[in-house]
């Protein structure tokens, strides 16, 4: 797609009722990014934008979408085009959407660094959890895995979903558990 096509974007529902999902038809962050309030966004930047919506708590981009979790004030058929529209002009409008974190400030694992099994846990999630969580507007990160609990930490629409403990246990544990039997007897979500 040429970089001078405009952005249009379209929203989706997602799984979680508080959440809508922002679709762009190009690129939009190279990195996964969760921002949980203002503080955490640089000046004059999309995502800043967006938490001057008085009903907007949490926002997640990931390579072509913005999940919104928006509070209970509102519904989002109310909110929900008007959203869209501002996405969509202020992308044609080349604002920002948000600062990358410096090179020196990157954490991985939350300054743990990734053993060779989270490695192969990691390719793992890579090949077949993660697209589906992403197209739910989500996304899962490995926290550490001790004495067969793997912890994890789920993102976007997937925090707080009222169906994200069945999606963990009956898909995401069942399929680490098939694969790394003899290594991983449980999965956790820190952040539900």
């Amino acid at each position: 797609m040429q970089e001078n096509t405009p952005y249009v974007i379209y929203s989706e529902s997602t799984p979680n009722p508080h959440v809508m999902k922002f679709v762009a038809n190009k690129l939009l962050a190279k990195h996964s990014k969760e921002v949980l309030d203002i503080s955490q966004t640089g000046r004059s930047t999309l995502l800043r934008q967006l938490f001057s919506f008085p009903f907007v708590e949490e926002i997640f981009i990931s390579s072509n979408y913005i999940s919104i979790k928006k509070n209970n004030n509102i519904e989002w058929m109310d909110v929900t085009n008007q959203i869209r529209i501002f996405i969509q002009d202020e992308l044609n409008k080349n604002t920002k959407i948000y600062e990358p974190v410096p090179r020196n400030l990157k954490v991985k694992n939350k300054g743990k660094e990734m053993t060779k099994f989270l490695l192969q846990v990691e390719k793992v999630i890579d090949n077949t959890i993660r697209p589906s969580i992403q197209m739910d507007g989500g996304d899962i990160e490995i926290v550490s895995c001790e004495d067969g609990v793997l912890q994890i930490f789920l993102k976007g629409a997937c925090s707080g979903c009222p169906s994200s403990q069945m999606t963990l246990k009956n898909g995401i544990e069942v399929l680490l558990k098939n694969e790394f039997p003899e290594k991983i007897n449980t999965v956790v979500a820190i952040n539900n």
